[in-house]
């Protein structure tokens, strides 16, 4: 299983240089794998509606292009900032913290 996140907008975000970062699940400690894999359920990812990024015209409006793909299936969300949704949020700040080590 792998995890990509990406990050746009914000005061200090630059399009050019916004990328995707990339975590794989078999890289990290079992501890780590677990937490990640019991937010994934927990956020019920896979049933969550596949949206597209926010219209252009605010640039200071943080949102958080997130992927997980298992194998053969692979879902993308995209969701704004501050993430309404705690179990989705305890995810993409679980990811945010392990792309950062």
């Amino acid at each position: 299983m792998q995890i990509s996140l990406k990050e746009n907008g914000g005061p200090g975000f630059f399009p050019g240089l916004a990328k995707p970062r990339t975590l794989k699940l078999d890289a990290l400690p079992e501890p780590d794998q677990q937490e990640l894999r019991q937010l994934i359920e927990a956020s019920d990812f896979f049933q969550l509606p596949q949206s597209k990024a926010p219209a252009p015209g605010n640039p200071g409006q943080v949102h958080y292009t997130l992927t997980v793909t298992e194998g053969e299936r692979a879902h993308t969300v995209c969701v704004l900032a501050p993430v309404k949704s705690q179990a989705l949020d305890g995810l993409v700040q679980c990811v945010r913290r392990h792309i950062r080590c």
